[in-house]
């Protein structure tokens, strides 16, 4: 046990419950947008890119993914016309991909609907102040190599 009172494990399962809660509270709510919140990460990070786009061996790296999952995922979102592929200027041989002028509106909707619906159910029990200790905490521990 650590100065905490949680063992390594009960940490860890408190982590993994903490992350399906969000996972579940963020579907439900991007569903009428007909996008889960895996998909609403990577639109986001490429929208991160303002408009330059992102090609996909850098997507994969900053989200930590394979690139099977992620062309996978890419086909659908364009099939869907929410993504495209659009040559890059730098590097010919590969394609940047962005989110389609049709969807960026779109996008705007979505983050105002999640950051209100996340802040009336589970944000709403924990301090402002608390809360922006956990995200500093949180990115600090996703930096570590």
């Amino acid at each position: 046990m650590n100065q905490y009172g949680l063992t390594t494990y009960q940490a860890g399962a408190s982590q993994a419950y903490l992350n399906r809660k969000l996972q579940k509270f963020c579907d439900d709510i991007l569903r009428p947008y007909g996008i889960t919140k895996t998909q609403w990460l990577i639109i986001g990070t490429i929208l991160d890119s303002q408009g330059k786009g992102v090609r996909l061996s850098d997507l994969a790296e900053k989200l930590g993914t394979t690139m099977a999952y992620l062309t996978t995922t890419i086909n659908l979102l364009e099939s869907r016309g929410i993504l495209q592929r659009t040559s890059n200027r730098d590097d010919t041989r590969s394609k940047q991909i962005t989110v389609t002028d049709d969807f960026v509106a779109t996008c705007e909707e979505i983050e105002r609907t999640l950051r209100e619906g996340l802040r009336k159910t589970i944000y709403a029990k924990v301090d402002p102040t608390e809360f922006r200790i956990y995200l500093k905490v949180m990115n600090e521990l996703a930096d570590i190599e």
